[in-house]
């Protein structure tokens, strides 16, 4: 998960010390109680257990319990680390334990015994395919997934490459011909043992005439070994840069292909390929939608690099004459959005023409955006979230002339961080109550949302399944069955979710 890329979990100390210093002694080391406070977990807390409504408790105390009020011995922005340090352990997401989920999470995993009941509709889950990506491995690999009209599944896996699932669950050998993405290449940066190299195949989605046409679209990150800012040598072998590409599938292999876009040379890396998101949206005008995730915390809010951004082309490839930044001097004609951390979904609403993306934030900081051409989404200069640390994120505020006013703000922020993952907007007969809602998925939360938009805002929230498994993608078939893929130490699933069944 990308949190454990940026930042290990001892980046959480600095909050974790402050909670010692001053809360401790009354609350416990484990916010177990102790005799002169009340238990922070496991019981409702009487101000409210909201980020907001922990830091108001703090700020303020509580006299007539014996709790001081903290405003005037702690600023702002360290009241709210505490809140925020709390609520991530009342809601078992807390940094502390990242290390441990990401690796290995240690549940059972197991489909709910029967149908779940929603708000609206009543879902019934089946198990489609298993054993995706291997067992054990360090790090899940399976990543996209993307139903066809003749009800099988296409399914990435970020380094050996695709896979077809039958509509019975069998799954195929890889295909062949698909951009390379080797194993034994030693990898650049690890984290603990979640090892991380460059070159992953990510996202895959069908052409919308794809029964017409059959091109399939793949955003892979591309090993270059003398390019970037920094030349392959013994100890910097490889960087990598996001490359889409569009070709067929034909008896197992991977035919005509054409490439759609690359970053240019400059800007390969040596970060790891998951904070580059590499997701594929098409609107119904023509056009693709690509997500490029931050390299570094620099190049950002440069309009001259490809990284932090969206991008916007012709499903050729030909870049649109509307674009937002055609014809300025140094820009990227591609570009549709920038100042992105890591988007991990992109999704497109017909209805309403509404282009939206979910995203990595640091702590407290996991994003769902309403994606307006031109528009500046303020990372790493603002973010609803903190650094690991506690402190605020301001990375080169000083020296920008950006304002928060001038930047996008979340359509919603969650705090804590639930590793947000993809989403669709649903469009199907088979949950109606559902049409042009977002359908969201996470990774570290293991939750499936449901979110519904009003004129362009957030109206109501739902969550549909809770505790399922690390859910990396979803995809809706032509009858309007939701399909998710799951991401697990015992191998990669596909579940699906349909109707219950009515009548006798």
């Amino acid at each position: 998960m990308l949190l454990l890329i940026i930042a290990p979990a001892h980046a959480a100390e600095p909050s974790r010390s402050l909670y010692t210093e001053h809360c401790a002694v009354c609350h416990g080391d484990g916010f177990e109680g102790a005799a002169q406070g009340v238990a922070l977990v496991g019981r409702e807390l009487v101000g409210g257990d909201s980020i907001d409504a922990i830091g108001a408790s703090i700020a303020n105390g509580n006299p007539a319990k014996g709790m001081p009020a903290w405003a005037d011995a702690l600023d702002d922005q360290a009241i709210k680390a505490l809140a925020l340090l709390i609520a991530e352990h009342r809601t078992a997401l807390s940094v502390d334990h990242l290390m441990a989920q990401y690796i290995s999470d240690g549940r059972e995993w197991t489909l709910p015994s029967g149908p779940v009941a929603t708000q609206s509709h009543t879902v019934t889950i089946e198990l489609v395919a298993e054993g995706l990506g291997g067992q054990g491995a360090a790090y899940p690999k399976p990543y996209s997934i993307a139903v066809r009209p003749d009800g099988s599944i296409l399914v990435t896996e970020t380094t050996p490459g695709m896979r077809i699932v039958s509509p019975a669950g069998r799954i195929s050998d890889y295909v062949t011909g698909t951009p390379r993405t080797d194993l034994d290449v030693p990898d650049l940066i690890e984290a603990g043992d979640a090892k991380r190299g460059a070159g992953w195949i990510l996202d895959v989605a069908l052409h919308p005439e794809f029964a017409e046409n059959r091109w399939l679209y793949l955003h892979y990150t591309e090993r270059c070994s003398a390019c970037g800012s920094v030349d392959a040598s013994e100890q910097n072998p490889l960087t990598s840069r996001n490359v889409l590409v569009r070709g067929r599938i034909r008896d197992g292999h991977w035919v005509d292909e054409e490439k759609i876009w690359q970053a240019p040379t400059y800007d390969a890396s040596t970060w790891g390929d998951a904070v580059t998101g590499g997701r594929i949206a098409f609107d119904d005008n023509g056009y693709v939608f690509i997500t490029a995730g931050m390299r570094s915390m620099d190049g950002i809010q440069d309009l001259g690099t490809a990284y932090g951004k969206t991008h916007r082309l012709h499903d050729d490839g030909r870049i649109p004459a509307d674009n937002p930044f055609v014809g300025v001097p140094g820009a990227l004609s591609t570009i549709w959005t920038y100042g992105h951390r890591a988007p991990q979904g992109l999704a497109y609403d017909p209805e309403t023409g509404n282009a939206w993306n979910t995203e990595h934030g640091p702590r407290g900081g996991d994003e769902l955006n309403r994606l307006l051409p031109g528009r500046n989404y303020g990372w790493p200069l603002f973010s609803a979230g903190l650094n690991y640390d506690g402190t605020e994120v301001a990375w080169g505020r000083a020296e920008s002339e950006i304002e928060l006013e001038d930047t996008e703000r979340p359509a919603k922020a969650w705090a804590p961080s639930i590793a947000v993952s993809n989403l669709v907007v649903y469009e199907g007969a088979a949950f109606p109550a559902w049409q042009g809602d977002l359908l969201i998925g996470s990774l570290k939360a293991s939750d499936l949302i449901r979110v519904e938009v009003e004129n362009g805002r957030i109206a109501r929230e739902e969550l549909l399944l809770e505790n399922l498994a690390r859910i990396r993608d979803i995809d809706v078939d032509e009858r309007g069955w939701i399909y998710l893929l799951l991401e697990h130490q015992t191998g990669g699933r596909i579940v699906r979710l349909k109707p219950e069944p009515t009548g006798g």
